[in-house]
């Protein structure tokens, strides 16, 4: 992300956020959804599957968030072979999977969806004289 905002005025918490939007492309393609498999060319319908996309992502992570909140974090490994860190302790299934994971069981046993509540962090906040989002340039 480029801006025109000083070096002291850009926090760092911006440049936080592109390693979400690259996540949240690599669960788009190969990572989860598969959307490369979908060779979709129009832009109406491919607007309309990056919804439901998005949707269906901000459930599986809220489900699969909630449901590692929970979990006493005695019973995560202290092992460094996991494959994800969490605080001091690893990861071994990660959110967006175990989100996944939940909603399939609960379907194939007929059971109820599970629903979450999920809170998104806060934006990074600017200085009140530079809180335009017109300095921000992609």
């Amino acid at each position: 992300m480029l801006t025109d905002l000083s070096p002291q005025t850009a926090d760092v918490c911006w440049y936080g956020l592109r390693a979400w939007i690259e996540q949240g492309f690599k669960r788009l393609k190969r990572g989860g959804w598969q959307w490369q498999y979908t060779r979709m060319d129009d832009p109406a319908r491919a607007q309309r599957l990056w919804l439901a996309l998005a949707l269906a992502t901000w459930w599986l992570l809220s489900v699969g968030g909630e449901a590692e909140a929970a979990l006493p974090a005695a019973t995560l490994p202290t092992v460094p072979g996991a494959a994800r860190r969490q605080n001091n302790r690893w990861r071994l299934v990660g959110i967006f999977r175990q989100g996944w994971n939940l909603i399939i069981a609960a379907l194939l046993s007929h059971q109820m969806l599970p629903i979450a509540h999920a809170v998104p962090e806060p934006w990074p906040t600017l200085p009140q004289n530079q809180c335009s989002i017109k300095n921000l340039h992609l």
